[in-house]
């Protein structure tokens, strides 16, 4: 039985038995004033009322009128419940359609909130449920067309090299050659699932994260140290300002990570120029930026870069294809690990003219 017809059927089963308990105590009442008006009013007016033939049609008549105003009633009641019930059963067989296309795995549906009660904030809360499916849906789908490609590039590579390696008729020097390329590719294809685990590690909060007071300035000189090497190995100059010990409270080994990864980002993407790394206090808070004169941008990606499994195609025809390798989440992971020890983190780019990514955290007291 359909809700809608259960909803009716409770409106007239109502009506009804309003009808016959009116009809029972009206039944009751006046069989008590009869005998009050038989006892006490003697021969009187009420006697001849309720005795004469007029005293009985009127007790018909009222008992008619009962009948019919029950009949009438309940008509009434079934076109209210009706269209009441068309009013409650309508939201239903929206989320019922709504349901059914979330589980055909359709998740741009979306349901008509035209309402403020608590079918109203049902219907939003499906709403939201429904976009954060969707986004899932995506993440899952540039997962895997991310780790597909970039699976294939280094699976041929090492088949290639592998035969080559096989093959008497390559010297000595070729096959050493070929053997470090298979090392290279099988380090990249670890650098991947790498990222896959710290951020399965990140999205379900099992990661180590200690909260007491750190030199700011310290950590991330410790990672400008670091990958100063490998900036220079693409003829880029590096430069570290800052202005004395900045202290804020967090994880000293977690801040150089958001460090490296910032840094190893604009070392990608710039070909030519410098990279600027500071750190500065500013009204109660310490900025860490990491800036470089790289390619840049789109404005209509900016929104997006800390999406996971995203990847923007920015212009970088010198970087080669084992710099462009990654699954999109290492400022995923960047934005997760600042956010874990209350800071902020956003980004000015232009494409052309590089990007600058600012990181704040609050001073330590």
């Amino acid at each position: 039985m359909k809700f809608r017809t259960k909803l009716i059927l409770s409106y007239i089963l109502i009506v009804i038995v309003v009808i016959f308990f009116a009809l029972f105590f009206v039944n009751i009442y006046l069989g008590k004033q009869f005998s009050e008006i038989i006892i006490k009013g003697g021969m009187g007016e009420g006697y001849l009322i309720f005795v004469t033939p007029k005293g009985r049609l009127f007790l018909h008549a009222m008992k008619n009128a009962l009948i019919w105003s029950g009949i009438i009633t309940i008509l009434m009641g079934t076109l209210l419940a009706l269209f009441l019930s068309k009013i409650v059963s309508s939201p239903l067989k929206e989320m019922e359609n709504f349901a059914k296309r979330i589980s055909e795995g359709d998740y741009t549906a979306r349901i008509n909130v035209n309402q403020e009660d608590e079918l109203g904030h049902l219907e939003k809360t499906l709403n939201k449920m429904a976009e954060s499916l969707r986004e899932i849906e995506n993440m899952r789908k540039s997962l895997v067309q991310n780790v597909s490609h970039d699976l294939r590039t280094p699976l041929t590579s090492l088949k290639g090299y592998i035969e080559m390696v096989t093959d008497p008729e390559f010297t000595k020097e070729e096959k050493q050659k070929a053997i470090k390329v298979i090392k290279l590719e099988i380090e990249r294809m670890e650098s991947m699932l790498e990222e896959l685990s710290r951020l399965s590690a990140i999205d379900s909060k099992h990661y180590e994260l200690k909260h007491e007071k750190i030199n700011l300035t310290e950590a991330v000189k410790d990672a400008v140290e670091l990958m100063e090497i490998n900036a220079k190995s693409r003829n880029l100059k590096v430069n570290f300002v800052y202005n004395g010990d900045i202290f804020i409270v967090g994880d000293k080994e977690r801040i150089k990570e958001i460090a490296i990864n910032l840094m190893s980002n604009a070392i990608k993407f710039t070909e030519k120029g410098e990279i600027t790394i500071s750190v500065k206090k500013e009204k109660g808070y310490a900025i860490f930026s990491v800036k470089d004169t790289g390619s840049g941008i789109k404005e209509e990606d900016i929104p997006k870069i800390f999406d996971r499994f995203f990847r923007e195609e920015r212009s970088r025809s010198k970087v080669n294809s084992a710099e462009k390798g990654g699954l999109g989440v290492g400022l995923t992971i960047v934005k997760e690990l600042v956010e874990a020890m209350n800071g902020t983190i956003s980004v000015k780019s232009k494409v052309g003219k590089g990007s600058e990514f600012i990181v704040k955290f609050p001073l330590a007291k």
